[in-house]
């Protein structure tokens, strides 16, 4: 029982991110969803399309979609929007398919870059490439305005820890 409480716990931190967790910039709401990826079926030794729900449980090596929805409900388009999220403490950054205007943190959201560019201090040693587990935030900067009444959304990936 201790075992699957301990992953509940994992699901609720998940859940309880609600919108506040990531910062936008402009006249609008931000909203978010947490969902499950299911593989594909395997059909002729490939893997088919994957699917992604609303998880009851999730366990360490899952791997998790968060979709963020920016929606401007200003009346004039928002321009110079910046979506900034935090990687929540039960996961590990585990990619994007969303590039445009994309940068990760590896120092709590003070800087930001492409993964490959950045570093990490190392006490008494030079620093080291950052690896997707030292991301602490995820970043979109939208040079196109969104318009008036309109949506976008972008989303990562993490697995769970």
């Amino acid at each position: 029982m201790a075992a699957k409480s301990g992953k509940m716990l994992v699901l609720a931190a998940l859940l309880a991110m609600g919108p506040q967790p990531a910062a936008a910039q402009g006249t609008g709401v931000l909203t978010n969803k947490v969902e499950l990826e299911k593989p594909g079926a395997i059909v002729e030794g490939r893997e088919g399309e994957k699917t992604y729900t609303t998880p009851d449980v999730v366990v360490p090596g899952d791997r998790i979609r968060l979709t963020l929805t920016f929606t401007n409900n200003g009346t004039a388009p928002a321009a110079g929007v910046n979506l900034t999220n935090p990687i929540p403490a039960a996961l590990v950054f585990d990619g994007t398919t969303d590039t445009a205007g994309f940068a990760v943190s590896v120092d709590g959201g003070k800087t930001f870059g492409a993964l490959a560019a950045l570093t990490v201090a190392v006490t008494g040693a030079a620093p080291r490439p950052a690896i997707a587990a030292d991301v602490t935030h995820v970043r979109w900067l939208w040079p196109d305005a969104v318009p008036a009444g309109q949506s976008r959304s972008v989303a990562f990936f993490g697995r769970v820890r």
